[in-house]
């Protein structure tokens, strides 16, 4: 009998430490990258003679379940004399990001780079992704075109009015990769916002939606899965990756995109792309500088 309640007792501490273990794994979804603009001003970590890059948005640009193309772009020879801050944060929308800048100027970045619109999108295009959004919920306003358009204005006005910094807007990736659905068409108007920002604003606009929609018409995959189940999809990606330890590029494959993991998220081949569009938008401006 004794034997009997040992067993019991060594199943029950086990299920425990695994279960503990796998919220704690999980929980990592939640943590700041480590060169976020509050660490960057609490370490004094400005680090000499290179130029700073800050880059700015929400899930895509935070990289733990969506590849990290801030860290990839940082490690690229090209830019080595830039020094990169990661001011992203999962689930944000502009609004968020306009509430948030205060640590971004604070830190005087030499460049900016934006990236933020899939969570504000999402209402229309994966209503079952913003439900579960508390950011999305705790908005004054119901997420909608006509405020993103205000509060991207608002962001990009007010970094041009309080930094130097040469200012870059990412074009928001693809939603699914069946470029002619409705998903797309939306994330296609939101791309236009975009365009017309930097233009009134006189800032750059980095044309990654156009990279990886010319990527998928190479490969002859123009209507590929679309955003169909991509919460599912979502949940098992958060479960495989921390706690389980797939790759981004595995779970991509399983479940049969080319550059996404989950229809919203990217996995490497999409993320190097954007760490492109950050290198070239650097280049350009070096350009300008000795001209």
């Amino acid at each position: 009998m004794e034997l009997l309640f040992g067993g019991i007792l060594v199943l029950l501490l086990f299920a425990a430490a695994s279960l503990s273990l796998y919220y704690q794994r999980k929980s990592r979804l939640k943590h700041l990258p480590v060169n976020n603009p509050h660490a960057f001003l609490e370490k004094g970590q400005r680090q000499d003679g290179k130029k700073l890059v800050a880059v700015i948005g929400g899930d895509v640009v935070h990289g733990n379940i969506s590849y990290n193309f801030v860290d990839d772009a940082a490690r690229r020879r090209s830019c080595k004399d830039y020094q990169f801050i990661n001011a992203g944060v999962n689930g944000s929308t502009a609004y968020d990001v306009l509430q948030r800048l205060d640590s971004v100027i604070a830190c005087q970045p030499d460049f900016i780079v934006i990236l933020v619109g899939l969570n504000d999108a999402s209402a229309k295009i994966a209503p079952e992704f913003a439900r579960k959004n508390i950011k999305l919920a705790e908005q004054l306003e119901k997420p909608s075109l006509l405020v993103y358009e205000k509060n991207l204005g608002l962001i990009v006005a007010r970094l041009k009015a309080e930094t130097q910094a040469k200012i870059g807007l990412l074009s928001l990736p693809v939603a699914g990769e069946n470029l002619f659905s409705k998903a797309n068409k939306e994330i296609d108007q939101y791309n236009e916002v975009i365009k017309k920002i930097a233009e009134v604003n006189n800032v750059s606009y980095l044309p990654f939606n156009e990279k990886l929609k010319a990527y998928l018409k190479g490969k002859g995959h123009t209507r590929g899965r679309s955003l169909k189940n991509s919460m599912k999809l979502y949940e098992k990606a958060v479960t495989d990756h921390f706690v389980y330890g797939y790759s981004l590029d595995r779970i991509s494959v399983r479940n049969g995109y080319l550059l996404l993991t989950d229809g919203i998220h990217l996995n490497s081949t999409a993320g190097m792309m954007a760490a492109h569009q950050i290198e070239l938008f650097l280049k350009k401006n070096e350009l300008k500088a000795i001209q």
